[in-house]
């Protein structure tokens, strides 16, 4: 098992995700950045839907009780294992009694942990991914014990020891398509919206991250409607929205562009002050 000794910022238990539910109004959940999250998996020879650590901008810091065989993807951080620097995105293996400390994150935000068999959560509706009002937790906090597989005899034999992946590229200019409501802009706010350039708001979290700007742009609201992860919303107000794997399932604003999964994962992976664009195709 393993114990939290300090959870860092937004530590959670995802994988995939929770399909089958969203007409009862359960979110999808499950990884921030699916690419970086299933890459850890497959490098351990694991299913891509075995449940990872999950954890953003300063990663937790962690006693392993047992031997293990991890990977760390996703965001830079500076990864220390019993007090000697770890190389992320290749497959380590974890001694009884170490402590691995991810430290914080100097390029990218979300960075995932997988460890070899998976961690072993309760699955609630057909995912262990954390949400709050659906699992017993949130997220991690310091004590908490994260159950693992035991090592077998064949792991090892599993595992893709030596084959580095290369890391993280970032996305500043993001692809997207034209929303349900795109066509009820004037033509001087599509305008505006393609051309702006876009900050990521520190507000911006797992339902939603939020666009900081300085154009005169707004739409008006709509009669409730289907949402889902990728969704751009622009309020009356001129907010402007860019729905995560957290978000509602239904919605009132309009609703201009859509970013398909790639694209989606790209932005999340932008720290708030950092700027984006979107570009229509």
């Amino acid at each position: 098992m393993i114990e939290v000794q300090h959870p860092g910022m937004y530590s959670s238990i995802q994988d995939l995700g929770r399909y089958g539910f969203r007409k009862y109004g359960v979110p999808i959940s499950g990884f921030m950045d699916e690419a970086s999250a299933v890459k850890g998996n497959v490098l351990l020879g694991n299913d891509p839907n075995c449940a990872v650590l999950e954890f953003a901008n300063a990663g937790p810091k962690l006693f392993f009780t047992k031997p293990a065989i991890i990977a760390v993807t996703g965001a830079s951080f500076n990864i220390m294992l019993d007090g000697k620097e770890m190389n992320p995105n290749r497959a380590v293996l974890v001694n009884s009694n170490s402590v691995l400390e991810m430290g914080k994150a100097y390029k990218g935000v979300w960075g995932y942990l997988a460890i070899k068999g998976g961690i072993t959560a309760n699955v609630v509706l057909g995912s262990r991914s954390y949400f709050k009002g659906l699992t017993r937790e949130e997220k991690l906090k310091k004590g908490d014990i994260i159950e693992i597989s035991t090592l077998s005899e064949s792991s090892s034999q599993e595992v893709s020891w030596g084959e580095q992946l290369p890391d993280m590229d970032l996305y500043r200019t993001i692809p997207v398509t034209e929303g349900p409501e795109f066509h009820t802009l004037s033509s001087a706010i599509r305008l505006k919206i393609t051309d702006a350039t876009y900050v990521i708001s520190p507000q911006s979290n797992r339902m939603a991250y939020l666009l900081d700007h300085t154009e005169p742009i707004s739409a008006k609201e709509i009669v409730t409607a289907p949402v889902q992860p990728g969704i751009v919303q622009l309020t009356p107000s001129g907010k402007m929205l860019v729905l995560m794997k957290d978000a509602q399932t239904t919605g009132g604003y309009s609703r201009i562009f859509h970013l398909n999964e790639k694209a989606t994962q790209q932005i999340a992976q932008l720290r708030p002050g950092e700027e984006v664009r979107f570009k229509l195709v």
